[in-house]
This record gives structure tokens, C-alpha cells and sequence, in this order.
């Protein structure tokens, strides 16, 4: 389980959310014994006995342990954020919409398997590109690329908001390209491509990035049932 790192110093209902909270904020990164555990989580109300605090820490699958019975230590396999970005990997690849976008959209899959978990700015970016593009590929297979055209004739296309409402608006068979609600949720990922592509003092990194991805994935294959 990844718990949210907006609940940092929470309490927990159970033992075994409050080790994820703990592994949540990096508090695994080093060794850790039972008694400093135990004292960690009586500072935030969590209260639990030594003996479901040893139970819980049986069951994660991300901690590793050293020493002997009554002596243990405990570190985490990996980090948080990591188990985060595979778990959207494994959502954000998957074989069906690779096909559907097909190989026009090979190059940006490639670069943004190299770069998703690695580079926020790098990720942020690709999101807003493919997103962009496909949005521009679904209006052109439908013979409808002029409403996406900026009408102060200097033959650019509009900006992705307004691509985001067109898509939103405009219908093929009653439906549109993207649903209402999807467009409107996905205006965090407009948010990230903007901050990574046009302001030189900001950067954008992947805790920030990875809650915007079910909306990022649910536009893509929306958008994939039109290419």
C-alpha cells in the first residue's frame, strides 16, 4: 500500500497503514530498531502493542531486516516513490494503447519510458506532448483539425486549455473526444507541461506529477479510441 505523502504525520487505524506511512515519508531510508519504531509512532497517537507492530512489519514487502530475534532491524527495499512509479508504469504502458496510438507516437513512448521516474521536467513535458498530439491526430482522423486552429490567422494551433474544451465540446457519433470530466481533471497535467517547458526557475518533479497520472491515462485512452 502507498499512502499519499500529503498524510505525512498522521496517525494510522492499524499497524500496518502506519509502517506505510512511515516508509511513505523516507523514515525506512535507514535502520530501524523496534523500540525506535514504537516511539515514532506513539509521537503522532499511534499506540500500537510491540507485538502488532512486529506482526505488521512481517507482512510489508518492502522492508528487509538484520540481526537476531528481539534485536532486529529493519530497512526499506526500495523507496516509496519508486513502488509509486512502477505501479503507474504498469498502467501507463500497457500493450492495447501502445497499439492504438500506434507508430506515429513511437518516439515520445520510448523517451518517456527512458524518463518517466527518472526526470520530473523531462516527464512533465512528454505527458503535455503526447497528450497534445493526440488530441490533434484524433481531430484530424475525424476530419476536424479546423476547430483547433487559432483564428488570428497566424496558422499556429491553439493553446492546450483550449484544446482541452474543444475536445470536450466537440462530438463524433454523440461523443466526445474526451468526456467533460476528464478534461476538466486534466488540467493539472497542462499545469506540469507548462511549468517544465516555459519557466526557466521552476522545476517539476515526480511526487508531484504521479497524483495527475489516472487522469493523464484515462485522456490518453479516450483519446486512443479515436486514433
Amino acid at each position: 500500500m502507498v499512502v499519499s505523502r500529503n498524510d505525512k504525520k498522521k496517525s494510522a487505524k492499524n499497524a500496518t497503514v502506519a509502517l506505510d506511512l512511515l516508509w511513505n515519508e523516507g523514515f525506512f531510508k535507514s535502520w530501524q530498531s523496534l523500540p525506535t519504531i514504537v516511539v515514532e509512532l506513539g509521537e503522532r497517537g499511534n499506540n500500537f502493542s510491540s507485538v502488532e507492530i512486529c506482526k505488521a512489519l512481517l507482512r510489508t514487502k518492502y522492508l528487509t531486516r538484520r540481526g537476531k530475534r528481539g534485536a532486529y532491524e529493519y530497512i526499506q527495499k526500495m523507496d516509496a516513490i519508486r513502488k509509486e512509479v512502477e505501479d503507474v508504469e504498469h498502467d501507463l504502458f500497457p500493450v492495447d494503447l501502445v497499439v492504438k496510438f500506434g507508430k506515429k507516437f513511437n518516439t515520445e513512448i520510448t523517451d518517456l519510458r527512458l524518463n518517466f521516474g527518472k526526470s520530473g521536467n523531462c516527464t512533465a513535458f512528454l505527458l503535455r506532448k503526447i497528450l497534445e498530439k493526440a488530441i490533434f491526430l484524433a481531430f484530424a482522423k475525424n476530419g476536424n483539425t479546423t476547430n483547433l486552429e487559432d483564428r488570428s490567422g497566424t496558422g499556429r494551433l491553439i493553446g492546450l486549455e483550449a484544446m482541452l474544451d474543444t475536445a470536450a465540446r466537440e462530438k463524433v457519433g454523440g461523443i466526445p473526444f474526451l468526456l467533460p470530466r476528464t478534461a476538466e481533471k486534466i488540467r493539472g497535467a497542462k499545469f506540469l507541461g507548462d511549468t517544465s517547458a516555459h519557466n526557466p526557475l521552476a522545476n517539476v518533479d515526480m511526487e508531484t506529477i504521479l497524483p495527475q497520472m489516472p487522469f493523464v491515462i484515462t485522456a490518453y485512452k479516450e483519446l486512443a479510441e479515436r486514433l
